[in-house]
């Protein structure tokens, strides 16, 4: 009787360990449904701002406390070193501040870091895409230990490449 007594204790303090200490919901695999699940009103936001064939720009935030640092390396670029791309310190006691001020700088193709105790964050400005894509696309770039937490878009700035300049003749 006993016996049984400790295993039904035993039993509800186990299922009651995942009440109190959740698993991490940004460690391991995401599904791409799981994933387009969770950023589903995100998507039907933009849907309703833009024709779902229109290309945008995408700028996508992920969060990366939970990357392996062989992924993390594969995200910088090939070829980068400490003169390469845009670098910005700021210095803030409050770690709501450095996010904010993390999320308002403009990034490129080579992405930028916001290498915080947690969350860690990673964002980089995709190709142009079309609207009703977005959410896929940033959705796959995921790895193991990588969440898109969140991605805005924008119209593709004119190509000034297209037309030649006048040529001035004397």
């Amino acid at each position: 009787m006993i016996r049984a007594a400790f295993a039904i204790t035993a039993l509800a303090t186990l299922s009651g360990c995942e009440l109190l200490f959740p698993e991490d919901p940004r460690e391991g695999a995401e599904t791409l449904e799981t994933c387009l699940g969770r950023l589903a009103t995100k998507q039907r936001d933009l849907l309703a701002e833009a024709d779902g064939e229109d290309l945008l720009v995408p700028t996508y935030t992920y969060d990366i406390t939970k990357l392996s640092l062989e992924d993390l390396q594969a995200l910088t670029v090939a070829g980068a070193d400490e003169t390469a791309g845009s670098r910005e310190r700021r210095q803030t006691n409050e770690a709501s501040t450095a996010v904010d001020n993390f999320m308002a700088t403009p990034v490129d193709e080579k992405g930028a870091f916001y290498m915080g105790r947690d969350p860690a964050l990673y964002r980089v400005r995709g190709e142009a895409i079309a609207a009703g894509e977005i959410a896929t696309a940033g959705c796959e770039r995921q790895k193991t230990g990588m969440r898109l937490i969140d991605f805005t878009a924008s119209p593709p700035l004119p190509d000034s490449s297209v037309e030649p300049a006048a040529e001035v003749s004397e």
